[in-house]
């Protein structure tokens, strides 16, 4: 798969741009944050989405969801996401909605504790 600049498949570049709202490589080295997935826009799924595993934090979350809306905000998740019988169970969810993207920092930082820049 090509994923030079010019090339670079649409869920790609979707995903990547949500990251960087959030500060991008300096964001994931100074959070520890891992285990990126992304999902871009199809028919079934008209809003482009990105999730990543978090390091323990005050909250006691262990995921981050963002998605895309159309309305160009983000919907922002925290939650805490483990299985239990094959069955996974969610709790501490925090829902944040109309987030825009230079917000997003701030709110991690508030959500969990870390600094996403020194």
């Amino acid at each position: 798969m090509n994923t030079s600049s010019t090339n670079r498949p649409a869920i790609v570049e979707e995903a990547y741009t949500i990251l960087l709202q959030l500060g991008g490589r300096r964001f994931l080295a100074m959070t520890g944050a891992n285990q990126l997935m992304a999902a871009g826009r199809t028919a079934s799924n008209p809003n482009p989405w990105l999730r990543l595993n978090l390091c323990r934090n005050q909250a006691q979350v262990n995921r981050l969801k963002i998605t895309l809306m159309p309305s160009d905000t983000y919907k922002v998740e925290f939650y805490h996401q483990e299985l239990v019988d094959w069955v996974p169970v969610i709790t501490h969810a925090q829902t944040f909605e109309m987030v825009y993207g230079e917000d997003l920092p701030a709110l991690f930082t508030s959500v969990t504790g870390y600094d996403t820049h020194l």
